[in-house]
């Protein structure tokens, strides 16, 4: 079983690629996904952040405030660091965990979806990883779309992931977004050939 790391910049298309992974049979895991899980309602990881940050932070229903905490940790690097000495690695024990479930069910590949993958320790996870990048235009446009944000509450969070330097690390694949949906398919589909297929 191969396991894939995807790192890139926020909204390079990360989620479009690893759709088209799964697509072709792996097993995915998302990073967001496995962050939502682990600070549910009555979690004991959202309770650290709760007491980290304070009882402002936690939502109607009991859970996170996710928007509010989000515009905290894209404007303050200090409070990013902090949230992340208390998730990451609960976060990477998790993802280490569903790896190794997909591979007792037998999955040909597993694909872990991650933009600050290296960041929080995971890369000893992965087989191999691929950058998924596409313009800073492209990207600015797609994350107001997606997230109906204002152009300058984009440009803050581009920025953030431009401190990150995620573009700068060095990773085996790269596939670049930008040339639409059938130009993806064709490069994941070749990633596949080459990383699955063939072992």
């Amino acid at each position: 079983m191969v396991v894939i790391g995807l790192i890139g910049p926020i909204a390079a298309g990360k989620s479009v690629v690893m759709d088209e992974f799964r697509r072709l049979g792996a097993a995915t895991i998302a990073a967001d996904e496995v962050s939502r899980t682990l600070m549910a309602p009555g979690n004991d990881l959202l309770e650290r952040v709760i007491e980290e940050f304070g009882e402002s932070f936690r939502g109607e229903v009991g859970g996170l405030h996710r928007a509010k905490l989000g515009a905290l940790v894209f404007a303050d690097d200090e409070a990013r660091r902090r949230l992340e000495q208390i998730v990451h690695p609960a976060m990477v024990d998790c993802i280490a965990g569903r790896i190794r479930e997909f591979r007792r069910e037998g999955a040909p590949a597993v694909v872990v979806e991650a933009a600050n993958l290296i960041e929080m320790g995971a890369r000893p996870l992965v087989d191999v990883t691929v950058m998924v990048s596409a313009p800073r235009k492209l990207r600015l446009q797609r994350l107001m779309a997606r997230d109906g944000l204002t152009r300058d509450e984009a440009d803050r969070r581009l920025a953030l992931h431009r401190r990150l330097a995620i573009e700068q690390h060095r990773t085996d694949f790269c596939i670049d977004t930008s040339g639409g949906q059938s130009a993806v398919r064709y490069e994941v589909q070749r990633l596949w050939d080459e990383l699955v297929q063939e072992e």
